[in-house]
């Protein structure tokens, strides 16, 4: 770099002072800027040395951030999902270990002790499954869903629980998209298989403060809040309601009043225009003092008919249900149809547990969750798919659930009884049905005054069907029997009012295992003359863990050996039906692994790519910086020699 020179002639002292300190300021400063520039790396320190590709690199530094961030993200969920595989590897092999053990203990002359040893096996086999369904990557679990802290399986004293959920874990892989990385115990384990599924619908009404999300709207695909238009001939008015903003079904109401107040009409009971939730409280009317009116859409929205509004040329509006869901706020007093009910307490037995919950007293739909979920019962309480009705899962694997009555109706009433009137009977047994001799009778039942009553259950297809065939059968014969369902507990109620010293029983007929089926095949020897029926309904898990205690329990049981064999070769196909599905889970994880890993390299590919333009863009040139450092340096040095004798600042001079 040349030093710049300074023309001294006809220059004052005080301008040639200035014009030297201004290159002294100049060479130095840019002595800085080179060091700096050398010592960072960068062509640049601050963006207005250079602003082009000031710009360019921030563009290219915040690119490289998002990429480096996904890049992390597809190898974090590169490694669950090998995780994941690989442990989806061990549960195979332990299945197939024990199909082997039920294999080998099928059509053999094992005797108890080496039936009891291999079941001591299949124990084993239980407990290190479990310890895989609580594997974790990086103190994430697993199979846990969305809960991901906490050991997503348990074993209890009636099996084993699950205490994870169904969400899926995902990975940001790309912009604006999301994969899942994730099975849960539900898929791999079928935790979570069973509940009693509620079959009644509850039918809340709605009120003002419904909100509009939850309701299913007219044509049950929800409200699409947008514009309608309003036309009345008398007085002749149109207006346009914006209904984008309103939340609730109140806010409706609300803003097509006001719309019609806007337009000058007189809102109220009684006026021109009455907007209002209907009698029935299912949807919204609307009421005008004289002629008709219309209710359309504006433009293309949808608004009107999901409203149930629609209306050409009518004396009034009367709105469609609007299909209300059922949340965790619905008030018990909104439930059927505004009817509200009464509340009692139910049953719930989980295994071997059995408890009484009471809810009476109990406000809103979601204090009647936390009552039954809150119970120890190993059980959660849940609004169903549809929004109708109330759902209760079973969480254990290898228990039974029953839900029946506490002395009322309350279960019934709920839709949560599970064997009640409308039960099919091709659903009792876990699906195995009930066997009926077709045009004889199937059980007959003795009185205790020593008279009989024959029964058929021909064409019966219900638990109704069957208690009204007892019942007719009884009133035929003159015997005073009565069936009905349990008021405590669950299963079918026979009482016997005649008086004798005989046993009050059910026996089977012409080999008909109807009477087993029913759960009645009992005799009264308490002499109360009542004989309350098992719930043969009962919920049990479909899940690994199901089968293998299923295997365990009839490698111990003392059953005679064709019945052994029967239940082992069961337990044995449900173990093989999981293997396969193991499998298949397998292939899936494995396709996500091999779709991630290409995505890894092309993220690689893509985050070296914008390194080195960002590095064309902001790294410095060293060959070219400490050039330009050397010449800045001797400019300098050039200053700091010159400045003295042009200024004449040697002692001879300042003595002249």
């Amino acid at each position: 770099m040349a030093v710049t020179s300074i023309n001294i002639t006809r220059v004052s002292n005080n301008l040639q002072t200035m014009s030297l300190l201004e290159s002294l300021r100049r060479n130095t400063l840019n002595l800085f800027l080179e060091k700096n520039r050398i010592a960072s790396g960068n062509r640049f320190t601050s963006p207005s040395e250079d602003p082009v590709n000031a710009g360019k690199a921030v563009s290219l530094t915040e690119i490289l951030e998002r990429q480096e961030q996904i890049l992390a993200n597809i190898r974090h969920a590169d490694s669950f999902l090998a995780a994941t595989d690989s442990s989806i590897g061990e549960v195979n092999d332990l299945l197939t270990q024990a199909y082997s053990i039920a294999s080998e203990m099928v059509n053999t002359t094992a005797d108890d002790s080496q039936r009891t040893s291999m079941a001591e096996l299949v124990q084993g086999i239980i407990d290190q499954l479990v310890t895989v369904g609580n594997r974790t990557y990086q103190g994430v679990q697993l199979f846990g869903g969305q809960r991901t802290t906490a050991p997503p399986f348990t074993q209890t004293t009636g099996g084993v629980e699950y205490v994870g959920d169904t969400g899926a874990l995902t990975a940001h892989v790309d912009h604006g998209l999301n994969q899942t990385i994730n099975l849960t115990g539900a898929e791999l384990f079928g935790a979570l298989s069973s509940r009693v599924s509620g079959f009644v619908d509850l039918n809340p009404v709605i009120t003002d403060d419904t909100r509009l999300v939850d309701v299913s709207g007219a044509a049950n695909v929800g409200v699409a809040r947008g514009l309608i238009r309003i036309t009345l001939d008398s007085p002749a008015t149109s207006f346009v309601v914006d209904l984008t903003q309103a939340d609730t079904v109140g806010d409706v109401v609300d803003y097509i009043n006001g719309a019609a107040a806007a337009a000058g009409l007189t809102v109220g009971v009684g006026g021109d225009f009455d907007a209002a939730i209907g009698a029935t409280r299912t949807g919204i009317d609307i009421s005008i003092g004289a002629g008709t009116i219309s209710v359309a859409e504006v433009g293309q929205g949808v608004t009107a008919r999901d409203l149930g509004l629609r209306a050409t040329n009518a004396p009034g509006v009367n709105g469609v249900d609007l299909n209300a869901r059922l949340t965790t706020s619905t008030t018990v007093a909104s439930l059927f149809g505004g009817a509200g009910g009464s509340l009692g307490a139910i049953q719930i037995a989980n295994g071997n547990t059995i408890a009484t919950i009471d809810l009476s007293g109990a406000a809103t739909v979601g204090e009647i969750l936390n009552r039954i979920t809150g119970s120890h019962l190993n059980v959660e309480a849940q609004i169903n798919a549809a929004g109708m009705g109330i759902d209760i899962v079973n969480r254990v694997s290898g228990a039974r659930l029953s839900v029946g009555e506490a002395g009322g109706n309350t279960a019934e009433m709920l839709g949560i009884r599970s064997m009640h009137g409308g039960t099919a009977l091709s659903a009792l047994n876990d699906g195995a049905g009930v066997g009926i001799k077709t045009g004889q009778p199937d059980f007959r039942i003795a009185a205790r005054d020593g008279s009989i009553v024959q029964v058929s259950l021909d064409g019966a297809r219900t638990i109704d069907d069957v208690l009204a065939a007892i019942n007719t059968a009884a009133s035929t014969a003159g015997v005073n029997v009565t069936a009905s369902l349990a008021t405590t507990g669950n299963g079918i109620r026979l009482v016997d009012g005649t008086v004798g010293s005989g046993t009050f029983r059910v026996e089977p007929m012409n080999a008909s295992t109807a009477a087993t089926d029913l759960g009645i095949y009992q005799s009264d020897t308490a002499g109360t003359g009542e004989i309350v029926g098992d719930d043969v309904n009962t919920v049990r898990t479909d899940s690994v863990f199901t089968a293998l205690f299923d295997l365990f329990d009839a490698l111990t049981a003392t059953n005679p050996s064709h019945i052994q064999e029967q239940q082992i070769t069961q337990a044995a196909e449900t173990i093989r039906r999981f293997m396969d599905q193991a499998i298949q889970l397998q292939g899936t994880v494995g396709a996500r692994s091999k779709a991630m890993s290409t995505r890894l390299d092309m993220t690689e590919s893509a985050v070296t790519a914008s390194r080195a333009l960002l590095s064309e863009v902001k790294d410095l040139d060293y060959t070219e910086a400490v050039t330009k450092f050397q010449q800045t340096q001797t400019a300098l040095q050039g200053n700091l020699m010159t400045a003295p004798m042009l200024l004449q600042l040697s002692l001879l001079n300042f003595l002249r």
